[in-house]
Formats: C-alpha cells, sequence, structure tokens
C-alpha cells in the first residue's frame, strides 16, 4: 500500500472516531438521553400509604388489623406464572395484561408468598371481616378517602399518619431485575402517626352488635356511660358492608343511615321532660282522673287502646305511660316551662361529636305554636311537631341517671399526632339532685310494676320509659308505621349504663324494645362479671 493511501485510511478512520467520540458526548449531555437511561435502569414503586388507625377505649384496634399482602411482580412468565395462582380472580385480569410490561408493579394476593421467592409487602386491610361500629367509623371512597362518620372528620389526619414509601428496582431494559440487585424499599417522607382512640368499649359495641343483629330489623342500640356522655356503643340496623357501598346504594335499604344520629318522633320517652317541668314548677302533687280520651280544642286524644286509667298522680301517670294525664299537666305548665325543661335537657341542639359529624338537631315546637292548644297538647305526650335522635334521648335519660347533670355526647377521647381533641361544653344542670332522684325511682317503678316490664334484665335492676310514637306513614295495606322506644339507666338502684333502643318505621316488632333493653343490660352484667373475675384468676 502506498503512503499516499495509508495517509487517507488514517485520516478517515481518525474522522470516523472523532465522529463517534461527539456523538457519544452529545448523547451525554443531553438531559433526555440521561432520564431515559435511568428509567431504564430505576424503577419506583409507590406503596399505599396506611391510614391511621382507630383504638376503642383500652386500645384495642378497630381498624387495620387484617394483614392483606402486595406481591413485587417482575415482567415475564415467569413471575405471572408464580402469582397466578395466589392473585384473586378481580386481579387476574391485570396480572395478565402486564405480565409483559417494562417496569415492575405490585398486586394485591391473598398469602404472603415470601417462601416461593416473591419479594412481598405487608399491609393491613382497613376494616374488619365483620366491621365494627361501621356507621360512627363510616367508609372510604375509591380513592381512600373519608365519605362519612369519622373516616370523613378525621380524613386529613388519618391520611397523613403512615409513612409515605417506595420500591426501588435496578432493573434491564427489558424490566428484568438486574443481575446481583433486589429491590428496596424507600422511606421518602415519614408520617405523623396519628392514631385516634375513642370512647367505644368493642365488647360492649359486639354485644349490641349481635342483639341488633338477631333481633332487629330497622333500628339502632346506644349505651352511654353514666356520669359522662362518653358513647360506649352505637349501632344501627341495617348495616352496609364499608367495601361494598355499591351494595347498599342498589338495594335502596336505608343501611346508610345512622340512625342514632338521626331524628325521629318520640313519642312517650318525651313524658319525663314533663314530669322534670312538673317538680321544677311545684306541680309534681297534680292528679287527673282518666277516663280513657281527653278533649282539647276541639279535638279528642286517646290513651293507648282508650284504656281509662282512673285517678292518677304522676308517678302512676309515668308508670302506665297515661296520656291524658300529661296532657292536662302540658296545659297546667305552658308551652313554655315544657321547652325549657327539653332544652335543659339537650333537645332541640345538635350533638357535636367531631369535625363535621354531629347529629340532627331534630325539632322542638316555637313557644307561638304551643299557643294552640292541640299543638301542645300533642306535645305533651310526646306527638305533633316534636323530634328527637337517639343521641338525644340517650343524653337525656343519662342526665336523670347522673343526679340531674346534663353531659354532652362524645365519642372522641385523645388523638395522637399533635392534635387536640375537640373541646367539650362542661357538664350543666338538667334538673336539680333531689327531682333527679326522685325521676329515678319512678322509671325504675315503671320497670318494676308498669308498662315496662320488658325491660327487666335477669341480673340486677332496671330503670326507663317506654315510647310509641306515629309517624304518619303507612305501609301498603294502610296500616300506620310506628316507632319503638325503651330508653333507661342499668342498674337502677347503682346506674352505670344509659341505654337507649329504637325500632323505627315498623307495624310491630318480633321483640319489643324493652325487651331489647333487658337483653343489652344482661350483656353489660356478663362482661361486667368478667372484668371483675379477671384479677383472681390471675393471682
Amino acid at each position: 500500500m502506498s503512503i499516499r493511501r495509508l495517509a487517507v485510511l488514517c485520516t478517515a478512520m481518525l474522522c470516523a472516531g472523532m465522529l463517534v467520540l461527539c456523538r457519544v458526548f452529545w448523547i451525554a449531555a443531553d438531559q433526555s438521553y440521561a432520564a431515559s437511561a435511568a428509567a431504564q435502569t430505576v424503577s419506583e414503586t409507590v406503596l399505599p400509604i396506611r391510614r391511621g388507625n382507630f383504638y376503642d377505649r383500652i386500645g384495642r384496634p378497630l381498624t387495620g388489623v387484617t394483614p392483606r399482602w402486595y406481591a413485587l411482580c417482575i415482567p415475564g412468565d415467569s413471575s405471572y406464572a408464580t402469582l397466578f395462582p395466589f392473585v384473586p380472580f378481580a386481579q387476574q385480569a391485570q396480572l395478565y395484561a402486564r405480565r409483559n410490561s417494562i417496569t415492575p408493579f405490585l398486586i394485591e394476593v391473598e398469602n404472603d408468598l415470601s417462601a416461593n421467592g416473591v419479594f412481598m409487602v405487608a399491609d393491613a386491610r382497613r376494616y374488619l371481616p365483620t366491621p365494627i361500629a361501621r356507621h360512627l367509623i363510616g367508609y372510604l371512597d375509591g380513592d381512600g378517602h373519608g365519605m362519612t362518620g369519622l373516616e370523613k372528620a378525621y380524613d386529613d389526619l388519618l391520611a397523613a399518619a403512615g409513612d409515605a414509601q417506595a420500591v426501588l428496582c435496578t432493573t434491564t431494559a427489558r424490566g428484568d431485575l438486574l443481575a446481583g440487585t433486589t429491590p428496596q424499599v424507600q422511606t421518602t417522607a415519614r408520617g405523623t402517626n396519628t392514631a385516634i382512640t375513642l370512647t367505644l368499649d368493642a365488647n360492649i359495641q359486639r354485644a349490641c352488635e349481635a342483639i341488633a343483629a338477631q333481633n332487629m330489623s330497622k333500628g339502632c342500640i346506644i349505651v352511654m356511660q353514666v356520669g359522662s356522655g362518653q358513647i360506649l356503643a352505637s349501632t344501627s340496623m341495617p348495616e352496609f358492608d364499608p367495601d361494598d357501598i355499591a351494595a347498599s346504594i342498589r338495594a335502596d335499604d336505608t343501611s346508610l343511615i345512622n340512625r342514632s344520629l338521626s331524628a325521629f318522633s318520640a313519642g312517650s320517652v318525651f313524658k319525663v321532660v314533663l314530669a322534670a317541668a312538673a317538680y321544677a314548677q311545684g306541680l309534681d302533687w297534680f292528679t287527673y282522673d282518666c277516663t280513657g280520651s281527653i278533649q282539647t280544642a276541639g279535638e279528642t286524644f286517646r290513651c293507648a287502646l282508650g284504656r281509662a286509667h282512673g285517678t292518677v298522680n304522676l308517678r302512676g301517670a309515668l308508670e302506665q305511660s297515661c296520656n291524658c294525664y300529661f296532657i292536662a299537666l302540658g296545659h297546667l305548665l305552658g308551652g313554655q316551662a315544657i321547652l325549657n325543661a327539653a332544652q335543659s335537657f339537650g333537645l332541640g341542639t345538635p350533638a357535636l361529636l367531631a369535625p363535621g359529624l354531629k347529629s340532627a338537631a331534630g325539632e322542638l315546637p316555637s313557644a307561638a305554636d304551643l299557643q294552640n292548644a292541640g299543638s301542645l297538647a300533642s306535645l305533651s305526650f310526646g306527638q305533633g311537631g316534636l323530634t328527637v335522635t337517639p343521641l338525644q334521648v340517650t343524653a337525656m335519660f343519662n342526665a336523670i341517671a347522673s343526679g340531674g347533670v346534663y353531659h354532652s355526647p362524645c365519642i372522641v377521647s385523645s388523638i395522637t399526632g399533635g392534635t387536640q381533641v375537640p373541646q367539650q361544653p362542661q357538664p350543666a344542670a338538667a334538673c336539680s339532685p333531689a327531682v333527679a332522684r326522685v325521676l329515678q325511682s319512678m322509671l325504675a317503678t315503671v320497670v318494676r310494676s308498669g308498662i315496662g316490664g320488658d325491660a327487666q334484665p335477669h341480673t340486677g335492676t332496671a330503670a326507663g320509659k317506654t315510647g310509641t310514637a306515629q309517624t304518619g306513614q303507612f305501609d301498603a295495606d294502610g296500616r300506620e308505621l310506628l316507632h319503638y322506644w325503651f330508653a333507661g339507666f342499668y342498674p337502677a338502684d347503682a346506674p352505670r349504663y344509659t341505654i337507649t333502643v329504637l325500632q323505627d318505621s315498623q307495624q310491630k316488632p318480633q321483640t319489643s324494645s324493652a325487651a331489647l333493653f333487658a337483653q343489652v343490660a344482661d350483656a353489660l352484667a356478663v362482661l361486667d362479671a368478667a372484668i371483675t373475675e379477671k384479677p383472681a384468676e390471675n393471682s
């Protein structure tokens, strides 16, 4: 080869080399290429952030208990074949569609597959297999945000509780793990570790839920601690599945309504308000000769079944739930005195349980409305324009059991994570201690020898009041639907629990509300006995 040709060849090779070096330099300097290279070598799979949990009064978890697992699926048929038998049916199509993805991804599986060589991430299902206190706690939407109840009230706090984490994988351009590397979980931001402790007692809540499920089609049960406004249990029927809200929407069965916080016609449970007002106004001496009916303002009002009770005093009228007596007493008291007593027991005012979560206010007639003798008569035995919530009724009877002191209902005990529990209103006098003692005695008579006999528990004594409220609603056969109440406290001689049972919008329930009250009281007796016996067992 001539020197000339050799020089040309060397020059050509040098130029080619320079072109390659320039190309490499240009690629290295181009950020889009750099980003593309990084995307091909490092993948980041964001993990679901764990939501803060609810706990009962002694720290038992009410959410986030049941484990669930996420498997890291590496693209390729091998990973697909390993995971497919363990993936729930609903996720199998997703697994198949993404089996050839160029990046790893997470998929929910039913078991821990670590022994199969699969990289697993532990998590927890939000709700228990049999959810607890579902109407109070509420449910989440498809994006994991609170939609109702306490989930909604504290959504921001609960959503920020868990750490933000991601699974980092070093992969090849095809999405396979780079040889010699393993996935790593990296925390990208720390959560607040917020937890919310409720006043609920999980054992009492479960007992009430079981009693309601066995005996109620529609209604609610509330248990409150005497001497405070703390709600120990609250269940509403029918219940719903917080993991399948669409089923309740399709059924249109009112299961999403929290009846404990909703307003209903009161019926005769309201008569205790008139009894308290009578003592406050010095009318406790009043007697009346009940013939079974009474005429007022051109209207005829009757006792249940038109039954004549004869001459009754306040104790006897409450014991037999005599409508005529209380109508006559109401006219002596006047509308304003009744309204004052009702308001002192918390009626007509919503109960605030958490930010944005409160009961209905219910409805009290105005003083002007009660200038009408017929409206005053209706109010006097709990009918007409009066509506109350089961929570309000519970707080009202709780005030009597607490020596005349009204405590605002509360459900949140404490919050970790730097947030203060909303301040509760100070306890206030609903009636004097002396009046409360007399009312306690009268309500014990209702159960012992009056129309509330079904409320007598097997263990101990009870006190309370029945109520049957007209609704103005009728079934297909033209029969009016009624609300059936029983509210009171247990034990009668040393009250510890206030209990309200409501069965709403029914012809006649198979089990009376008073009998359900007795079942709740018996369950409380068993639970109390178990607590008392524990120290002896451990000694």
